[in-house]
C-alpha cells in the first residue's frame, strides 16, 4: 500500500511556500495526490480535464498571483499536454510546480498502460526536473522531501520558471483510511536575488554617451512601471516601449513612424534594455542594425540573451531595484536633439493617426480602436499572438494608462491565450479581455470546458474566417495552397459554445452594430464573448494603410 503522508507532506510544504492555487486534472494514477492537495486545507483546488488547457490556466494564475501554481496529472500522454505550457511559462519566467503521477520505473516500455518515458519529460523547458523514489522507506522519503523543497525553491526563484516532479506511484492507489500528517516537512529558504548595482560605473557610462535609448521588453511589475519613465527623463534616455512592456512612456507610435524613419538619426550611442521580448518588428530591426556602442541588459536571469547582438555589460538585478537604486543619483545633462528627434516623429504620427482615423471603415482594427479606447480603467487585457498583439501595440495610445496588457510571448503560440486569460480571471477581481483571434479560440475553446468560469471573463473574437496574418505577408499569398495550409479558411463561430458555456453572447457585422454593441459588451455584469466578422481583404487592406 502506497503511504498516503508524504503526498500530504508535500501539499503542506506547498501550502507553506505561499502556493495557493492547485489545478489538478483527473485520474487514477495520481489518486495520492488528488487526496493529499484537496484535503490540505488553504489550498484552492480545481478539476480540468483538459490537460492542455489545464496547464495554461495554471500558468495565467501564477501570472495574475506571481506565486507558484501547482498542476498535477497522470501517467502517460496527460503529462505530454502540459508540455506547450511548461515552454511558455519557461520563457515567460512565469513560476509552475508540475507534478506528475508515473508507473514504477520496472514498468516503463513493457506494455504497460498509460505508460511513457517521464523523466525529464519536459527537457531544457524546465529550470530543473526531479523524480521521487517508488520506494517508501524513511531514506527515500528524506530524499523527496529535500528535493521538493529545492523544486518549490527553484520555481520562486529568479529567474522564476517551471519546475517538475516526476513521482511514482505503485498499487493501490486508495487508502482505507486517511490520518493526519504526524509530521511536517521543513521548508528551507530559496536564494536571495542580488540587490546592488555599481552606481559609479552607471554614472561614468552615460556621460560618454548622449544619445541614449532606454527599451524595456516584456514585463507586468507596477514598479517597473511607476519607475521607468522617471529614470528616463532624469538621466536624459528615449524610453520606447511595446504594449507589452506596460512602461507607459512618451513614445508609443514607434510601431507607426520606425518602418519609414531614417534610422541614423534615432540609433542610440548607450542602450539599455530590459526583461524581456519586443512585439514591434521594426524597432529589433533597428537595433539589431544600429551601430550601438554600448548596451546594458537589466534582467535578473543569469542565461546569456542578446537579441540585438550588441550586449556589451549583463546586469544581474530586478529592473525595479536598477530603477529604484538610480533615483538618489543627480540627473545628468541630456541631449536635446536626440530626444527631440523622437519627439517629432512621435508628433508626426499622432497627427497621421489622428487623421486615419477621422474616416473609420468596417475593418477588425478599427473596431479594436473603439473598443479598446472604451476599456474601464484598472483592467487587464490578455492578447492573443499573431495579429491581435500587433493590433493591439499599434494602438496602444488609445489604451488607459493603468490597463495592464499580457500576452504568452514566451513562444509566442496561438493556442493557449484563451485557457491563460482564464486563469488570470478566476484570480483577479478585475475585469479581464481576452482578445484574440477565430483560430487561436476555435483551438482553445476548451479553456471554457469547466465549472470555473468568472464573470469578469470578457472575450473578443476577431472572426475574419482564418489565419489573417499570412495575408500580411508576400509569400503564403503566391502560393496555390495558401487558402487551406497558411491562411487556414475556417467557417465557424462562436454563438453556440457560448450557449453551451453559459456565456452571453454578441457579435457586429455592420458598422451601424459597432457602438451600441460595444457598449452593450462592455456595461455586462457577467461572463460574455463578442465576436467581430469582418471581410480580411478589406482587414488587411485597412491595415496596411495605417502605415
Amino acid at each position: 500500500m502506497t503511504k498516503l503522508e508524504p503526498f500530504q507532506q508535500l501539499a503542506r510544504l506547498c501550502l507553506q511556500k505561499g502556493v495557493e492555487h492547485v489545478i489538478i486534472c483527473p485520474g487514477s494514477r495520481n489518486a495520492a495526490l488528488t487526496i493529499a492537495f484537496t484535503r490540505q486545507k488553504g489550498l484552492k483546488c480545481y478539476s480540468v480535464s483538459d490537460e492542455r488547457s489545464a496547464a495554461y490556466m495554471a500558468l495565467g494564475m501564477a501570472l495574475q498571483t506571481g506565486k507558484t501554481s501547482v498542476i498535477i496529472c497522470t501517467s502517460g500522454t496527460a503529462a505530454l499536454n502540459f508540455a506547450p505550457a511548461v515552454a511558455e511559462a519557461y520563457f515567460q519566467e512565469i513560476p509552475l510546480l508540475v507534478l506528475t503521477a508515473d508507473r514504477p520505473p520496472e514498468w516503463v516500455h513493457q506494455y504497460d498502460g498509460q505508460t511513457i518515458f517521464q523523466e525529464n519529460l519536459y527537457g531544457k523547458h524546465v529550470k530543473k526536473a526531479f523524480s521521487w523514489s517508488p520506494d517508501q522507506s524513511e531514506l527515500d522519503i528524506s530524499n523527496a522531501a529535500a528535493l521538493s523543497n529545492q523544486a518549490l525553491n527553484i520555481s520562486q526563484s529568479q529567474p522564476l520558471g517551471p519546475v517538475h516532479i516526476n513521482i511514482p506511484i505503485r498499487e493501490p492507489f486508495y487508502p482505507d483510511k486517511i490520518s493526519e500528517i504526524s509530521q511536517e516537512w521543513e521548508s528551507s529558504l530559496p536564494n536571495k536575488p542580488n540587490t546592488t548595482i555599481d552606481v559609479e560605473l552607471f554614472k561614468e557610462t552615460i556621460k560618454k554617451y548622449p544619445k541614449r535609448l532606454l527599451v524595456i521588453g516584456q514585463q507586468h511589475n507596477e514598479t517597473v512601471k511607476k519607475h521607468a519613465a522617471c529614470f528616463a527623463d532624469k538621466f536624459g534616455f528615449v524610453l520606447v516601449a511595446d504594449t507589452i512592456a506596460n512602461a507607459n512612456g512618451k513614445i508609443k507610435n514607434h510601431d507607426q513612424f520606425l518602418k519609414h524613419a531614417d534610422k541614423s538619426v534615432l540609433n542610440p550611442d548607450l542602450l539599455i534594455s530590459t526583461d524581456m521580448s519586443l512585439i514591434s518588428k521594426s524597432l529589433k530591426l533597428m537595433l539589431r542594425n544600429g551601430a550601438i556602442k554600448e548596451h546594458w541588459h537589466i534582467q535578473d536571469n543569469p542565461s546569456f540573451i542578446d537579441p540585438f547582438r550588441s550586449l556589451t555589460k549583463k546586469v544581474e538585478l530586478k529592473p525595479s531595484l536598477f530603477f529604484e537604486q538610480l533615483e538618489t543619483c543627480q540627473s545628468i545633462i541630456i541631449d536635446k536633439e536626440y530626444k527631440n528627434a523622437w519627439l517629432a516623429l512621435e508628433k508626426k504620427a499622432e497627427t497621421d493617426i489622428k487623421s486615419y482615423f477621422e474616416n473609420p471603415v468596417f475593418s477588425e482594427f478599427h473596431i479594436l480602436k473603439k473598443l479598446l479606447s472604451l476599456i474601464p480603467a484598472d483592467s487587464i487585457i490578455h492578447s492573443g499572438n499573431s495579429m491581435s498583439i500587433r493590433y493591439i501595440n499599434a494602438l496602444q495610445r488609445f489604451i488607459d494608462p493603468s490597463v495592464m496588457i499580457y500576452c504568452n510571448r514566451g513562444t509566442s503560440g496561438i493556442d493557449g491565450s484563451l485557457s491563460t486569460a482564464v486563469g488570470q480571471a478566476m484570480t483577479t477581481d478585475k475585469n479581464v479581455y481576452c482578445i484574440l483571434g477565430d483560430l487561436s479560440f476555435q483551438y482553445d475553446k476548451n479553456a471554457l470546458w469547466n465549472r470555473y468560469l468568472p464573470d469578469n471573463l470578457k472575450i473578443i473574437i476577431l472572426n475574419n474566417a482564418g489565419g489573417i496574418i499570412f495575408n500580411m505577408i508576400d509569400g503564403p499569398k503566391k502560393q496555390d495552397a495558401f487558402n487551406d495550409f497558411f491562411r487556414t479558411e475556417q467557417p465557424n463561430k462562436a454563438d453556440l459554445i457560448a450557449q453551451e458555456y453559459g456565456l452571453a453572447y454578441l457579435s457586429i457585422r455592420k458598422q451601424e452594430e459597432v457602438d451600441l454593441n460595444i457598449s452593450e459588451f462592455l456595461n455586462k455584469n457577467e461572463k460574455a464573448i463578442l465576436e467581430f466578422f469582418t471581410d480580411y481583404e478589406g482587414n488587411v487592406k485597412a491595415f496596411k494603410a495605417f502605415f
